[in-house]
């Protein structure tokens, strides 16, 4: 099924994950252009407890679209129109989710060249672009150095996780069921270490004033990753760039980077 802007083009695709699950995705494409005469193909992750419909997501899929790109933005398990329960959702598994996506492109389109993400989709996406060889390089928009930065969502439920008792947390008014293992896992990641060894070129988005990812995160990952970093300060903005002007800058910015590659 496909849906058109004046200058994009949507396909929906599904595809399953390494756990069975079948995830719900779009990829976007510039509409003069037909998927096999596209260069550059991109995976974009959305953030935690969010989906490829988010605004960020959304926004920025489109405008690299429009300029030439195949973006595929998908719903991790258990979010949007994927199958699969939340609450089972572990660090390791969104990085399963994305491997299957990056398998899922090389097998039916074209391998992925770039990966991005926007806030823990970022840090996924750093995750695993060093076990791709065709990835030439990651984008990440307000991402928190470390997985396990997205506790501090939990409150009082990390209380019973580390009880091992399972418990909700509540994010802009919804609650989600989360398992003990979610903490032990993200807890388990050295990012240090993994981002140690990636040797590939990474375009930094840093949200001045972000109030849930501050700028130590940035700093972290500007000082470990072992390939070139730009990092860019995105002023007037929110965590989400629900601004518009704001976020059009930073689709700006992406795509001279690119351009570059």
């Amino acid at each position: 099924m496909k849906t058109k802007s004046p200058k994009t083009t949507s396909i929906r695709c599904r595809f399953s994950n390494s756990r069975g699950y079948l995830l719900d995705a779009r990829l976007d494409l510039p509409a003069d252009k037909e998927p096999a005469d596209i260069a550059d193909y991109i995976i974009f992750c959305h953030c935690f407890t969010c989906s490829k419909a988010t605004i960020t997501t959304y926004r920025l899929s489109r405008m690299l679209a429009a300029a030439g790109y195949a973006v595929l933005r998908f719903d991790f398990t258990g979010l949007g129109d994927s199958e699969g329960d939340f609450a089972e959702t572990t660090f390791s598994s969104t990085q399963d989710d994305l491997n299957s996506a990056i398998d899922f492109l090389g097998q039916n389109y074209r391998a992925p060249s770039f990966l991005m993400g926007h806030s823990l989709g970022g840090t996924t996406a750093l995750s695993v672009a060093a076990d791709h060889d065709a990835v030439k390089g990651v984008v990440t928009v307000a991402s928190p150095s470390e997985p396990d930065h997205v506790l501090h969502h939990f409150g009082h439920a990390l209380t019973l996780l580390e009880q091992g008792i399972a418990a909700s947390f509540e994010v802009a008014g919804q609650y989600f069921e989360i398992l003990p293992e979610f903490i032990e896992d993200v807890r388990r990641i050295d990012m240090q270490a993994v981002l140690s060894r990636l040797d590939k070129p990474v375009l930094l988005f840093d949200i001045e004033n972000d109030a849930l990812v501050n700028s130590s995160n940035a700093d972290e990952i500007q000082q470990w990753v072992k390939g070139e970093v730009q990092r860019v300060t995105v002023k007037n903005s929110d965590h989400l760039l629900s601004d518009r002007v704001a976020s059009a800058w930073v689709g700006e910015q992406i795509i001279a980077w690119l351009e570059k590659r």
